[in-house]
C-alpha cells in the first residue's frame, strides 16, 4: 500500500503540535488521558472521567496478558498505554501524529519505569508503522474522527492485526439518519468533512472480515 495521508490527518498534526493545543489538552482537558470521558455525574471533573475510558475499554479485553502486544493508534500522551502496561503487563506500541505529545509520552513512560514495555512511534493511522500480522490488539480512543480516509484506517488495522486479533475503539460519531448540513459548524471547527457512524463501521468492518463482539452506544 502506497503511503498517502488525508488532509484531515495533516491538519490534526499541525493542530496537536501547537503550543496552545498542548497546553489546553494536558493542563485543562484530561492530563494523560484526553478523551471525551465517561461521567458518573454532571459535576465530575474531566480527569477521572477520561481515565474511566481506559478502565472501561481495558475491562473488555479478557485475553490480554504479559505476552500480548497492543497497538494504540492516536495514542496522545499515552495514558491508556501506561494503564495497560501497568495492569496487564503487556507491551504497547503508541502511534501518534503529534511529536509534541510523543515527547511527553516518552518522558512519562520513563518516569513510570515503563519504557521497556511501551514504544512510542511518530506516525498516523492511515499509514501504521507496524508489520503485517504483528499485534494482538488494536486500540483507539476518540481519534479516528481525525482521519479523512476511514476505510484506509480500517484496512491498516486489519493488516497489522494477527489472525484472531481484536480491534477495540471509541469515537465521536454522527447518527446514520443525520440530516445534511446539521453538523457543518462542528465539522468546520475540527477541519473534517464527515464523522463516522454505527452504520458505516458495521458495514466496513464486516467487509474486512471482522466479527462484531460488542457495541456500546452512548448517545446524549
Amino acid at each position: 500500500m502506497s503511503k498517502t495521508r488525508s488532509n484531515a490527518v495533516a491538519q490534526a498534526e499541525a493542530y496537536y503540535d501547537s503550543p496552545d493545543a498542548d497546553s489546553f489538552y494536558f493542563t485543562i482537558w484530561g492530563g494523560e488521558d484526553i478523551h471525551i470521558g465517561m461521567y458518573e455525574s454532571d459535576d465530575e471533573p474531566i480527569v477521572p472521567a477520561s481515565h474511566r475510558n481506559d478502565e472501561t475499554l481495558a475491562s473488555k479485553l479478557k485475553g490480554v496478558t504479559g505476552d500480548s502486544v497492543v497497538l494504540d493508534i492516536g495514542a496522545g500522551y499515552g495514558g491508556a498505554a501506561r494503564h495497560l502496561a501497568k495492569t496487564r503487563g503487556c507491551k504497547v506500541i503508541c502511534v501518534n501524529i503529534s511529536e509534541t505529545q510523543n515527547r511527553l509520552n516518552r518522558e512519562l513512560n520513563k518516569k513510570a519505569g515503563l519504557e521497556d514495555r511501551i514504544t512510542v512511534l511518530h506516525g498516523d493511522f492511515e499509514n501504521i508503522p507496524a508489520e503485517a500480522d504483528s499485534v494482538d490488539v488494536v486500540w483507539s480512543q476518540d481519534a479516528i474522527l481525525h482521519s479523512g480516509n476511514r476505510p484506509r484506517v480500517l484496512d491498516e488495522v486489519k493488516r497489522v492485526l494477527k489472525p484472531g486479533g481484536e480491534f477495540i475503539f471509541t469515537d465521536p460519531m454522527q447518527a446514520d439518519d443525520c440530516p445534511d448540513g446539521v453538523l457543518q459548524p462542528i465539522l468546520d471547527r475540527i477541519h473534517l468533512e464527515t464523522l463516522g457512524s454505527f452504520g458505516f463501521y458495521d458495514k466496513e468492518l464486516a467487509k474486512r472480515g471482522f466479527e462484531k463482539l460488542e457495541v456500546v452506544e452512548m448517545t446524549h
